[in-house]
């Protein structure tokens, strides 16, 4: 009796956290106020969700660094789809601010952050790294310089593409 409880509890246990994994189905409106689907980028490749807001100076910092991912790794598939959080009134600073930095990827509006809350965000700026499934690879949470590296090795990852190599600088020898 006891091992067909802990096989139980096992088996629930096990399925809450494959459904945890999984990104919930999420219709956003993109900055022209069209409406899309996440399933719709991922669908195409793995992608990298940050959620941010105008107010977030670590997310301003980081998003920098996410389009120079985006413009190295979109031949391979992969892209970077921003979501804003900002009110339905900072809308059109959202856009401008945009537009000024020339952000290659997609930025969305999320403007009730319930986008935010339904995949477990709470501190910003949040990253959630997607694969082609929908599944949730990796999350992470807050931004320091740096940290764009641990990200780079994850899409790397995700795509299957080799690692990068440091070059063997060549040491002087004295004589």
């Amino acid at each position: 009796m006891r091992k067909i409880i802990t096989l139980i509890f096992i088996v629930f246990i096990t399925g809450l956290f494959a459904e945890a994994s999984k990104l919930p189905t999420l219709k956003l409106k993109n900055l022209d106020k069209k409406r899309v689907e996440m399933s719709d980028f991922y669908s195409k490749g793995p992608i990298l969700m940050n959620f941010w807001t105008l107010s977030c100076e670590p997310c301003k910092k980081e998003m920098k660094h996410l389009n120079k991912l985006n413009d190295k790794y979109a031949e391979k598939g992969f892209q970077v789809v921003s979501i804003n959080m900002d009110t339905p009134r900072s809308m059109s600073k959202v856009k401008a601010y945009v537009n000024s930095q020339k952000y290659t990827f997609t930025v969305l509006s999320d403007p009730k952050s319930s986008a935010f809350r339904k995949v477990g965000g709470n501190v910003m700026p949040y990253i959630l790294i997607v694969n082609t499934d929908g599944n949730i690879i990796n999350r992470h949470v807050g931004y320091n310089p740096g940290d764009e590296i641990e990200l780079e090795k994850e899409i790397i990852e995700i795509l299957g593409l080799p690692k990068e190599e440091k070059k063997n600088e060549e040491i002087p020898v004295e004589k």
